[in-house]
């Protein structure tokens, strides 16, 4: 291991508008460059990622960087390969469409120092609107563009996970319990996902704490694009197959719990689209809906062989 703490993994596909912002929030850290690293990993971006990131470490010449080509297409070969080059014994994942708040790596670095037992710490995402908030926009959807909170008071989480644009890890935990899974996970052009979630129930199978601080901030931008119906179309039936996927990998008999447990959430689907009609609010409750029978399409039939 090196000098450094933590190391920051930036992984990235053809994202170059938002990396100038993500950057800047890494320079504004409280926590003192030497103390730690900065991995981008690009996944094949087309455009000029690389001569993004030279100009940025040519202009802050304290700042440890190394710039990594993964060839091998999809969030989770990116994310493995930044386990695999970090030289810290700690390890947080930054998504390249977010910023973290200046006491971020701080945060995390003293809370690892402070809970020796803990294997993963998470915290809150908050949404960055590019511009208005969607006639839809409600807490129960927030989720799709990034959001999570779990309050202001820290805790031991349990029957929860912490989101891939907040988490953080010791380096040494992937030793135990292996990497991302890399049927798992976004590739460029999909909205596939549950490799968190993998990795979590592997986690927690092995007994290893997590924890939540909310003092460990990032805000995650949102442009209108994704506050289209054809984006929250995409996203949820991606969910849908991916917790196939997920479910099947682990065995027929948790692919009918999760059946069963999707029949629970069209229950309070409908519960909150009677709520929000009594408020005059149809358009919150409608997208509740067509999204919850989106993600049950993804659940139940297969795409393109997926």
């Amino acid at each position: 291991m090196s000098s450094a703490e933590i190391s920051v993994a930036i992984c990235t596909y053809n994202r170059e508008k938002y990396l100038p912002q993500l950057f800047a929030s890494i320079i504004a850290q409280t926590l003192p460059p030497q103390r730690f690293e900065i991995l981008l990993i690009d996944n094949n971006s087309p455009g000029n990622t690389k001569e993004l990131f030279d100009q940025f470490m040519l202009a802050h010449p304290s700042f440890t960087g190394r710039y990594f080509l993964e060839t091998a297409q999809g969030l989770s070969h990116a994310r493995n390969r930044s386990i695999k080059e970090a030289k810290a014994r700690l390890i947080t994942f930054l998504d390249d469409d977010a910023f973290i708040a200046p006491n971020y790596l701080e945060t995390l670095v003293q809370q690892f120092q402070k809970f020796p037992e803990c294997g993963a710490i998470g915290g809150p995402i908050h949404l960055h609107y590019e511009q208005l908030k969607p006639s839809w926009e409600n807490p129960y959807l927030n989720s799709l563009l990034g959001y999570f909170d779990k309050g202001s008071r820290p805790f031991v989480l349990v029957n929860d996970y912490p989101r891939g644009s907040n988490m953080a890890f010791r380096t040494s935990l992937f030793e135990k319990i292996g990497l991302f899974n890399v049927t798992l996970g976004r590739i460029a052009g999909t909205l596939l996902g549950g490799e968190e979630k993998d990795l979590f129930n592997r986690i927690y199978q092995a007994r290893i704490e997590v924890r939540y601080v909310p003092e460990a901030m990032v805000y995650h931008c949102v442009p209108p694009e994704r506050t289209t119906c054809h984006f929250i179309q995409e996203q949820a039936v991606g969910t849908g197959i991916s917790e196939r996927r997920r479910s099947k990998h682990e065995g027929i008999l948790a692919y009918l719990k999760r059946l069963i447990f999707e029949g629970v959430k069209w229950a309070g689907s409908i519960a909150l689209w009677f709520l929000y009609a009594l408020r005059g609010q149809v358009a919150k409750g409608n997208m509740i809906l067509f999204f919850r029978f989106w993600v049950t399409r993804g659940l139940v039939f297969k795409y393109d062989g997926v």
